[in-house]
C-alpha cells in the first residue's frame, strides 16, 4: 500500500509554498501587495492566490525482471492483477487567508503497459477529494508541523468507496518535521487518521478506519540533491464487523532509500528502491519513482 501519491504529494507541495501566502479576494487585489509584487510574473502573481501541482508516483518492475509490466508482490513473485503505473494527482488549491488553503486533487491512474480491467482502459479516475489545509500550524526553532482534512467523494467504480458501498471517507493528516541544527539533516513522521462512513447496504469487508504513520529522513547533499529514506511503518485498516483494535490488519513494512533531484524550481524527481526488510530480494525490490510539478 503506496500513501503518498495523492495525500502527502499535494499536502508537501501546499506546505512548501506556506511561506509566500497572503490575504486574497476573487475581485480585489491584497491590501498589502505593493508595486513590486504587482511587476511580478504572472505565475507569481497567481501563486499569491493559490496552487496548482501535480504529484506523480511511478510503480515499476522488480530487479529481477526488469522491463516486465508488473509489479512484484512481497515475495518476489510476478503480480497479474498489479501491472506498472503512475499513481497521479492533480491540486489546485485557493488561498483564503494566509494561514488556510482550500481545494480540490484529482486523482487517477495511469498505465503504460497493461491494463488490469482487460478493456483497454489506460486511464482510471479515481474519487476527488475536497480538502482544507493549514500548513504551518506549528513553525518554530527548526520544528514544523502542517496539517489538513480531506473528504473524499464516491463517484469512482475503481475506487473503494462506490464499490463497498461507503458515503465518503474524512482524514485527519499531519506532516510534522525537524531540521536538526548545525546539520544537513532533516527527519519527521508523516501519517493520518482516515475514517470510512458507511452507505446502505455496506459491503463485506468494507474498510471502517485506516492509520498509518511513516517516518522519513532527507539529508541535502547539494542544493538541488538530497538522499532520502521513507519508511512505510504502520499502514493498518479495520474492516466493519471486526474488533475496533484487534481487527486492525497492517501491511507489509518497506523502506525506499532513494535520490531527490530538483530539475528545476518548480519540478523534482525522487527515484526510489522499494524493499521489504522481510523478504530482501531483488524479486521484490521494485523501482519506483517520485514527481513533483508546480505551475504556481
Amino acid at each position: 500500500m503506496k500513501i503518498r501519491a495523492f495525500i502527502l504529494g499535494t499536502f508537501t507541495l501546499l506546505a512548501a509554498n506556506s511561506i509566500s501566502y497572503v490575504a486574497a479576494s476573487t475581485d480585489t487585489v491584497p491590501a498589502n501587495v505593493t508595486a513590486s509584487t504587482v511587476d511580478k510574473p504572472f505565475l507569481e502573481k497567481l501563486a499569491e492566490y493559490g496552487t496548482v501541482s501535480y504529484f506523480g508516483m511511478y510503480r515499476g518492475s522488480s530487479l529481477s525482471s526488469l522491463g516486465s509490466p508488473l509489479q512484484p508482490k512481497v515475495d518476489g513473485t510476478l503480480d497479474l492483477t498489479s501491472p506498472s503505473m503512475l499513481d497521479s494527482s492533480i491540486t489546485a488549491g485557493y488561498k483564503v487567508s494566509k494561514e488556510w488553503t482550500v481545494g480540490a486533487v484529482g486523482h487517477f491512474y495511469l498505465f503504460p503497459w497493461n491494463d488490469p480491467t482487460g478493456g483497454g482502459q489506460k486511464v482510471q479516475l479515481l474519487d476527488p477529494i475536497l480538502f482544507v489545509s493549514r500548513p504551518g500550524l506549528i513553525d518554530s526553532q527548526g520544528f514544523k508541523l502542517d496539517t489538513r482534512l480531506t473528504m473524499h467523494l464516491p463517484v469512482s467504480k475503481f475506487d473503494t468507496l462506490a464499490s463497498k458501498h461507503l458515503a465518503t471517507a474524512i482524514s485527519a493528516v499531519f506532516n510534522a518535521r525537524y531540521e536538526i541544527p548545525t546539520t544537513k539533516l532533516t527527519v519527521g513522521t508523516f501519517g493520518f487518521l482516515r475514517g470510512y462512513i458507511p452507505a446502505a447496504d455496506l459491503q463485506p469487508n468494507a474498510p471502517s478506519y485506516t492509520l498509518t504513520a511513516a517516518p522519513y529522513a532527507n539529508y541535502q547533499i547539494s542544493d538541488n540533491v538530497a538522499a532520502t529514506l521513507w519508511v512505510d511503518l504502520v499502514q493498518a485498516t479495520r474492516n466493519y464487523g471486526t474488533g475496533i483494535f484487534s481487527g486492525l490488519q497492517n501491511a507489509q513494512v518497506d523502506i525506499e532509500p532513494g535520490i531527490s533531484w530538483d530539475i528545476t524550481k518548480n519540478i523534482t524527481i525522487n527515484p526510489v528502491l522499494n524493499i521489504y526488510p522481510g523478504h530482501p530480494t531483488l524479486a521484490s525490490t521494485s523501482i519506483q519513482a517520485y514527481i513533483i510539478a508546480k505551475a504556481f
